[in-house]
C-alpha cells in the first residue's frame, strides 16, 4: 500500500549533505516560506528566468504559486542551507475533481527543479528530484514529466541522469521573456507504483 501525502510530509525535516560538504534541510514549501522564495527567485540570474514558464519573481505568481499547493495540486519541496533558500523541486498534478470529469493525464505529474547557480555540481538536483519522487504516488502520479526547452543542454543532461527519456521537441512552442521562439523538449520517467 502507498504511503499517503500525509505520511511523506511527516517525515520532514530531512537533513543531508551535499557532495561538497554542505549541510541543507529538505521542507515542504509554505506560506512561512513566501518572502524567502521571492528572495531566492530575485538571486536567478537574468539567463536562468528567461527560460522559466512563469515569472516567479513577481509575488503574484509565488502567492498563485502557494494557493496550489494548498489545494494540492502541487507539492514543492524547497533546499535551505544556511538558513536561506538555494533550490526547489514542485510536482504539479491535475488531479481528478468531483466538479469535472477525470483528466486524461491525471496520473502525470510534471516536475520543476531550480538550484541556485552556487549549489550547482553538488548533487543537490539529484536529491531534490529524488523528493519529488518519492511524493509522486501518494499524489496519484505513475509518470513524471519534464519540460524544456532545446537550449537548455544541462537541464536536459541532469534529467537523463535521473532516468528520463526523450519524447518530443514541439517547434516554436515556447516564447521567451524577450519575446523569441523557442522549441520545446518533453522528457518523461516511468515510476515504480505497487
Amino acid at each position: 500500500m502507498s504511503p499517503t501525502l500525509h505520511d511523506l510530509v511527516s517525515r520532514y525535516p530531512i537533513h543531508a549533505d551535499l557532495r561538497d560538504g554542505t549541510s541543507v534541510v529538505f521542507w515542504p514549501f509554505t506560506i512561512d516560506d513566501r518572502d524567502d522564495m521571492l528572495e531566492f527567485t530575485k538571486s536567478l540570474d537574468e539567463e536562468e528566468l528567461l527560460f522559466l514558464r512563469e515569472d516567479i519573481t513577481s509575488p503574484a505568481t509565488v502567492d498563485a504559486w502557494l494557493a496550489e499547493v494548498e489545494t494540492g495540486d502541487t507539492f514543492t519541496i524547497i533546499a535551505r542551507a544556511g538558513g536561506k533558500i538555494v533550490g526547489y523541486s514542485s510536482l504539479h498534478t491535475e488531479p481528478a475533481r468531483w466538479t469535472r470529469p477525470a483528466r486524461w493525464t491525471r496520473h502525470i505529474g510534471e516536475i520543476r527543479i531550480n538550484v541556485h547557480a552556487d549549489f550547482r555540481g553538488t548533487g543537490m538536483g539529484g536529491l531534490l528530484a529524488a523528493e519529488i519522487r518519492e511524493v509522486a504516488p501518494a499524489l496519484g502520479v505513475r509518470k513524471l514529466s519534464a519540460q524544456m526547452t532545446v537550449d537548455q543542454e544541462g537541464a536536459r543532461v541532469v534529467f537523463e541522469r535521473l532516468g528520463f527519456r526523450y519524447q518530443a521537441t514541439l517547434e516554436g512552442w515556447v516564447v521567451d521573456r524577450e519575446g523569441n521562439d523557442r522549441d520545446l523538449v518533453i522528457m518523461s520517467c516511468d515510476l515504480d507504483v505497487e
